[in-house]
């Protein structure tokens, strides 16, 4: 079979040569600092724009443990800071990009924990000791098995799963979990009436009387989040931002 080559790769590299050739008529007057420059930001924005490489490359270099002033050579200063409510110690910096909210747990500069929440579903983020991405995955699929849950749906609509990694995740703590501003990789109206008919069944049934309502989500809805770290999922809960301050702080990135 003849292999026809499709359009896409053939437009990539039609910008890649016109920005080569706007280099090389720059590089002809002897600009070469702003050229090189230039040249790197145009490359990077139009990667961005058509693929997911700088996006993911930059996220996998925040590691639980690092340095935060490291990362923010890549990710610039926070946008947002907030002090944790469940431990003294902890604050939370918030990097926003139009794909998702990066948000890094630190304590003196120190990174304990961190979380992703896509906000494209097309963007899919690696969770960190698995390979999985998020949006093509549902609970059930990610673990038959959970440490503990946490649910609401007042004035933030999320659903979150505590897993420990064990020796080979570095006895880190991971969390799963859907929040209702993030990417809806699953029907958006499906899944919020879904963690409220949970959050009904719990407060009047109990966790243990409520399995059928619980494994049906579990079934059904992808996770949007995934935090990480040395960290508990009352930390982890904590560092998702309610609806009202993601439309105060992030909505227009």
């Amino acid at each position: 079979m003849e292999y026809v080559p499709t359009e896409k790769p053939r437009f990539i590299k039609r910008v890649q040569s016109v920005i080569f050739t706007i280099a090389a008529i720059m590089l002809s007057i002897g600009q070469w600092s702003d050229t090189k420059q230039m040249s790197i930001e145009m490359y990077e924005g139009f990667i961005a724009k058509f693929t997911d490489k700088i996006e993911l490359e930059q996220l996998s270099k925040v590691k639980v443990g690092g340095n935060i002033h490291f990362i923010e050579q890549t990710f610039g200063i926070a946008t947002v800071i907030k002090e944790s409510q469940t431990n003294k110690e902890l604050e939370y910096r918030y990097y926003p990009n139009s794909k998702y909210i990066l948000t890094v747990a630190t304590q003196n500069n120190y990174i304990k924990g961190y979380q992703i929440i896509s906000l494209d579903r097309s963007f899919y983020p690696v969770l960190p000791f698995s390979g999985k991405e998020l949006g093509r995955f549902v609970y059930a699929e990610y673990s038959p098995y959970f440490d503990e849950i946490r649910s609401d749906d007042a004035n933030l609509t999320y659903y979150l799963e505590s897993h420990s990694l064990g020796r080979a995740g570095l006895f880190f703590n991971q969390f799963v979990a859907y929040v209702g501003y993030g990417a809806a990789y699953s029907e958006s109206t499906m899944s919020g009436n879904q963690i409220a008919e949970l959050n009904d069944s719990l407060l009047k049934n109990g966790q243990d009387q409520s399995s059928d309502v619980l494994n049906s989500l579990r079934g059904a809805i992808k996770p949007n989040v995934f935090s990480v770290g040395d960290i508990d999922a009352s930390t982890a809960a904590d560092m998702l931002v309610t609806r009202y301050e993601y439309a105060a702080y992030f909505k227009d990135e």
